[in-house]
């Protein structure tokens, strides 16, 4: 367990607790923290700080990585022991399923959230998002004329003709639409997208055992290490659909221990965040009340970091006026942050040719010093609540990194 070190004053950090949830990719837990040091040494370039990580583990049988790190300058030093959630074994479930299989299972599951008016929801919460919602479909459709038209000139050249005609033009149709949805349909990632979706069906509906399994254990997780430490701060961070797991883990060990979080300086850092995704959807009553358990903490506040940039969050979205539940008891933020002023120009528009690259961008290092670097509420000694709610507490840290 991280040792308390000597802080400048109260406002500093010496010892933090992250509990870290990932959001949906296939990546283990282990090389997650190895992704999270190699982002936190690039922050140090920036900030000036220096970066170890004495050790690292995952015990058999969990789901989740531990990660004990240090950072220090002249004057400070932070012990950050970080605990990474792992839920990449339910992914993988969704994922290895063999083409095309995983699109006939899966897409009735996406095509539920249409039926059922989420979808009409999130053009009200976002135009953004709405935008990516429809944009497996319009892919499809451009597949399907594709494929329709090929096959209309493949069945003429056989010379067919009525019923054999009809019949040989639509299996063709069908067969060309999924090799399409194969090939260039994986360079768009249709596929990731729709198992996307049908793993979100699956979460909504409380299909899955592995997943409420999942919940309890994160949970336990969640009470084992708060109760176990005396940090400075505890992060919660969920980054994409890691921000509708950190919900239900914090929730339900709320419901298990009701003063989990009394006294204790705690923030949820919301990065990108599918939590409207899945609490707009009409069957997703249980996930506002977990929303609900959560923010009548009085000693957490909420902090939203959402971008233009990224087409995968609910851009200009408030969580809590969309959902119509009462502001956070502990406070909340909404940032709306722009990665052109925070990155190199080269790796920003190399960025912007992936819309999962941009979506990951929260959790990555910047190349400049801004206040919503996400290494920097990790690793730095500035309270993550201080830089959300006065973003220019980072002229605290001198160009040598020294706290001024």
């Amino acid at each position: 367990m991280a040792v308390k070190s000597p802080r400048k004053n109260k406002e500093h950090v010496g010892s933090r607790l992250v509990l870290n949830f990932p959001g949906f990719e296939q990546t283990s837990p282990l090389s997650q923290l190895d992704r999270i040091q190699h982002s936190a040494q690039k922050t140090g370039e920036i900030w000036h700080f220096d970066f170890e990580r004495p050790s690292v583990h995952q015990d058999p049988g969990v789901n989740h990585a531990i990660g004990e790190c240090e950072t220090s300058s002249a004057d400070w030093k932070v012990n950050t022991r970080i605990v990474q959630f792992s839920w990449n074994d339910i992914i993988q479930e969704y994922e290895k399923v063999a083409h095309p299989m995983g699109i006939i299972r899966n897409f009735p599951k996406f095509l539920a959230f249409f039926t059922d008016g989420t979808v009409s929801r999130y053009r009200k919460a976002s135009g953004r998002y709405w935008a990516f919602t429809i944009f497996p479909i319009l892919l499809l459709l451009i597949f399907l004329a594709v494929s329709w038209l090929a096959s209309t000139w493949l069945v003429s050249l056989l010379g067919l003709t009525g019923i054999a005609y009809a019949i040989t033009g639509s299996v063709l149709t069908v067969i060309l639409t999924l090799i399409l949805c194969k090939w260039p349909g994986d360079k768009a990632y249709l596929t990731l997208t729709i198992n996307d979706w049908g793993f979100a069906r699956d979460m909504v509906n409380r299909s899955s055992r592995k997943i409420e399994d999942r919940y309890e254990e994160f949970a336990e997780t969640i009470i084992k290490e708060v109760n176990a430490g005396s940090h400075d701060e505890i992060v919660v961070s969920g980054h994409s659909f890691g921000s509708v797991w950190a919900v239900a883990g914090l929730a339900l060990a709320l419901e298990k221990q009701p003063d989990l979080l009394k006294g204790r300086n705690a923030i949820f850092l919301a990065l990108g965040s599918s939590l409207l995704k899945i609490a707009l959807a009409k069957n997703a009553d249980f996930m506002r009340k977990w929303i609900s358990e959560v923010t009548t903490q009085p000693d957490l506040f909420w902090h939203e970091i959402q971008t233009k940039d990224d087409i995968i969050a609910f851009y200009k979205a408030d969580p809590f006026d969309v959902l119509g539940l009462p502001e956070p008891a502990g406070g909340y933020r909404v940032d709306r942050v722009n990665y052109k002023k925070a990155m190199d120009r080269k790796r920003y528009k190399s960025m912007r040719t992936s819309f999962y690259r941009t979506h990951r961008q929260y959790i990555l290092y910047q190349d400049k010093p801004v206040s919503f670097d996400y290494m920097l509420r990790l690793f730095g000694p500035i309270r993550s609540k201080k830089l959300a709610q006065e973003p220019d507490s980072i002229q605290a840290i001198d160009p040598g990194a020294k706290l001024v």
